[in-house]
């Protein structure tokens, strides 16, 4: 039996207004991902690789075709209800960690849960738990600028699996990072996508990283090709 399907994008075509007319940059966009499916979406800036990602985690709308979140259509839910989807089902990853410099390394991993209103004393044993799963239990107590930029990175994947999430949405998580821990990011995202049950969507320019994926598209004139 195939794995459950938690995110489905059908025929999204999504156009901005630009001063020389309008631009096109997803056409007729097709994608499944189902539980514990890595993929990956390579292109060059501009190319609307983020602009696909922002669409799949619900924070873009297309101007035609559907998102579907484990099997529901999401079109005409209203904003509350699509904050709620993307609280509960996505975990999102960026190139910058976007931590908060005043709270340590076991407070920003919480945040999710202080937002939802379930901070307790479960959620911080899974957050100290999440910490040591990127192996940074030593580190609980430590703020962001106490930390390397791997280490950084590794708090804000963390953070991102803090409500459990179905699907891991990533925006070039590896941009700002050298090689080498470029490399234990991608190992990571993979032993947590089977330990967690999960899936995972990345975008980047890196075909390195895209070819520890699973599967991986090309995205170039608006158009999403299988590699």
């Amino acid at each position: 039996m195939a794995n459950p399907l938690i995110l489905q994008l059908k025929n999204v075509t999504k156009t901005y207004a630009s001063h020389t007319g309008p631009v096109t940059v997803l056409k007729n966009a097709n994608l499944d991902i189902n539980t514990g499916e890595t993929v990956a979406v390579v292109g060059q800036s501009g190319s609307g690789k983020s602009t696909l990602l922002h669409i799949a985690g619900l924070l873009d709308v297309p101007n035609s075709g559907t998102v579907s979140v484990k099997g529901h259509v999401t079109a005409k839910l209203k904003d509350a209800d699509k904050a709620r989807i993307r609280n509960n089902s996505f975990g999102f990853i960026y190139q910058h960690h976007h931590l908060m410099r005043e709270f340590n390394a076991l407070e920003n991993v919480l945040m999710p849960a202080r937002i939802a209103g379930k901070l307790n004393e479960e959620t911080k044993a899974y957050a100290i738990e999440l910490l040591d799963k990127v192996k940074l239990s030593h580190r609980l107590e430590h703020f962001p600028n106490q930390l390397s930029g791997g280490e950084r990175q590794r708090v804000a994947i963390a953070r991102a699996l803090m409500n459990k999430p179905a699907s891991l949405l990533a925006d070039e998580p590896t941009g700002n990072l050298d090689p080498a821990t470029a490399d234990e990011v991608s190992t990571l995202f993979n032993t947590l996508v089977e330990e967690y049950s999960m899936a995972l969507l990345l975008v980047t320019h890196n075909t390195g990283l895209a070819a520890t994926c699973q599967r991986s598209y090309q995205m170039a004139e608006g158009q999403l090709v299988k590699i």
